[in-house]
């Protein structure tokens, strides 16, 4: 019954990012979701494609790398040699 539950409210929380905000603020809030929290840092470990963040936010491959650059720009994501990312504290203002 818990397993349920957790998967109505992701899937309600997935409805409502894909109604109610912008491509900038769905890719955010993924970056945000994928993230995990080591020592104060936000951190996504694994190489995620732009391919597989389009199909999880509803855009196109070349909407979400775009954002993805403008996101690493202006200092909001920065990207490591082996594929992970380090989510900067200031994201969550764009979900």
């Amino acid at each position: 019954m818990r397993g349920l539950v957790r998967r109505l409210r992701n899937a309600d929380r997935q409805i409502e990012s894909l109604a109610l905000l912008d491509v900038y603020g769905r890719v955010a809030r993924t970056l945000l979701d994928m993230a995990e929290d080591d020592k104060g840092v936000k951190i996504i470990r694994h190489k995620v494609s732009r391919q597989d963040m389009a199909k999880v936010v509803g855009a196109s491959r070349e909407m979400v790398s775009r954002v993805m650059k403008d996101l690493e720009e202006r200092g909001f994501v920065e990207t490591r040699e082996d594929g992970s990312m380090w989510i900067k504290e200031h994201l969550g203002t764009l979900s």
